[in-house]
């Protein structure tokens, strides 16, 4: 079925019921043959995109508020919560605790400005710079992760915190200038036909995460729940999972299947960037764009830094970053919102995905809704077990 639908092709043959303004240049006239490109978009099998084929024209977008620019001043802040936690949580636990909070909150205030921003029909150029912004900052947690274990690799000549202040100071400014212009007159191309995206990458992006899922994800994050029982529990069932997703035929498998989420993830995005986005939708891009740098940052810390530069095991110590634990160091404390958010949005990316395909087998929207909230729900419950087990609230305990 192609974009316009089936009253859109009648609205063609009949030449009424549809503003072919919004599809053909200005200088076409309908007695022409319609130009290539439209033909080419007319039968894809995405969602229908109103675009424009002149290169770049003003416009404005009213709705874009001064607070869609708040993601990256947020995320400036993140590594000082974190600081203020673990200053205060030997003496403040309330106060500590408000420092989490706020951490934690990051991330989703990021992404209520993506869903937000997302709700535009015809996004201009600066409705999706901003919306991309935000897509990034939801991502904090894995990205001071993964730059606290690149500084320390290389010595610290600069501090993870500069590095991040520089960062999010250039993304806080261009999203403020962005937010500014936006409601005068700003210069946007519109999107072309070669960022819809393709059905056979995106048939491809589930396949692999199926064969993810069963290789490696399921046997994780199992082992990972049994640690909420005991560190005992956890080192066994390790012990057992290891022997089929660290073989030598499983292992190099699960890290290009890893690198295939990415890459393909990231086109994904990309063409998604100029589309109208649901909540259920949002949610979906923005998890994608956690579990890219998620999945970057969890594979340099283990193949390459805990393998090749430090060469220490990647056990229960080193996830639960023993011997002080993750609540009382002031580095090991970002790794509780990176974890948390990863295990929650893992979770969340799948279900929102197996949705989508509920859908276009026929399950009727409310039903592909309801089990959409709960798998998330469930999520949310799976990864604070997870967390309550690594940070030693166990069962056995």
């Amino acid at each position: 079925m192609g974009p316009l639908g089936l009253a859109g092709r009648g609205a063609a043959a009949s030449g009424q019921g549809e503003d072919w303004s919004l599809y053909f240049p200005n200088n076409w006239h309908p007695t022409e043959a319609p130009p290539q490109t439209i033909m080419s978009f007319y039968h894809s099998t995405e969602a229908p995109v109103h675009f424009s084929f002149s290169k770049s024209k003003m416009a404005s977008d009213p709705s874009i508020k001064w607070w869609h620019a708040a993601p990256p001043i947020a995320a400036l802040f993140y590594p000082f919560f974190l600081k203020g936690f673990s200053l205060l949580v030997d003496t403040e636990v309330s106060l500590a605790t408000l420092m989490l909070a706020m951490a934690m909150s990051v991330p989703i205030l990021a992404f209520f400005v993506a869903w937000d921003l997302g709700k535009e029909t015809h996004p201009i150029a600066s409705t999706v710079r901003l919306k991309s912004i935000a897509w990034l900052a939801v991502a904090a947690p894995p990205m001071f992760t993964a730059d606290g274990v690149l500084t320390y690799m290389e010595g610290q000549a600069v501090s993870d915190i500069t590095l991040w202040v520089i960062f999010w100071t250039i993304a806080s400014v261009i999203a403020l200038i962005t937010a500014r212009n936006s409601r005068t007159s700003v210069t946007t191309t519109s999107p072309n036909a070669k960022k819809f995206s393709s059905p056979r990458l995106r048939v491809a992006h589930g396949i692999s995460a199926v064969a993810i899922l069963v290789l490696f994800l399921a046997m994780h994050l199992t082992n990972h729940l049994a640690g909420a029982v005991s560190e005992t529990e956890h080192r066994h069932l390790m012990d057992i999972f290891r022997v089929i997703y660290r073989s030598r035929t499983i292992e190099p498998l699960v890290v290009l299947l890893f690198l295939f989420q990415v890459l393909s993830g990231l086109v994904l995005l990309r063409m998604n960037s100029h589309r109208p986005a649901d909540f259920y939708k949002s949610l979906q891009l923005a998890s994608g764009g956690y579990l890219v740098f998620f999945i970057l940052a969890h594979m340099n810390s283990v193949f390459i830094y805990a393998r090749r530069f430090a060469g220490i095991k990647t056990d229960w110590n080193f996830a639960t970053g023993a011997p002080t634990g993750l609540l009382h160091d002031s580095w090991n404390i970002r790794l509780v919102p990176h974890y948390y958010f990863g295990v929650f949005l893992i979770i969340t990316h799948l279900v929102l995905a197996a949705r989508v395909v509920c859908i276009a087998h026929g399950m009727p929207p409310k039903r592909a809704n309801f089990g959409s909230k709960l798998g998330i729900v469930i999520g949310a419950a799976i990864a604070a077990v997870i967390m309550l087990g690594m940070t030693g609230l166990q069962i056995s305990n």
